[in-house]
């Protein structure tokens, strides 16, 4: 039975629990305890997975990014993003192409130019 005798004065309700600044779990659980009672909160590791603000979210977005490189790659068209970053790791010293001549590689790389293609015919 639910206990309501401090509505009536007879003993009262302990104070709640002060959160820190900051500590968004302690304000989770605060919470919890008050719109649920007796039901038992996530664990704090728990809750920095489902939390918006955790690393599960940056997660998603590099995924999301890995999607759009896939499905790009699939059509024939290369992440320029990508090969800066490659070369930024792997050749420091390289000077990395600009985008148009990045693009312009990668065209002439598929679809080879008569000029260049043996024979000048179509690799078709």
């Amino acid at each position: 039975m639910l206990d309501l005798s401090f509505l009536t004065g007879g003993r009262r309700e302990p104070a709640p629990p002060v959160a820190e600044e900051g500590d968004e779990y302690q304000r989770y659980v605060l919470d919890h305890q008050r719109r649920h009672g007796a039901g038992t909160p996530m664990s704090r590791a728990e809750f920095e997975r489902y939390s918006l603000g955790s690393d599960w979210l940056a997660g998603l977005k590099d995924a999301a990014k890995k999607v759009v490189q896939t499905c790009r790659l699939m059509v024939g068209v290369h992440d320029y993003e990508y090969y800066v970053d490659h070369m930024r790791r792997q050749h420091p010293d390289a000077t990395p192409m600009s985008r148009e001549d990045f693009y312009r590689y990668c065209l002439e790389a598929r679809f080879p130019s008569a000029d260049r293609a043996a024979g000048g015919k179509c690799p078709c």
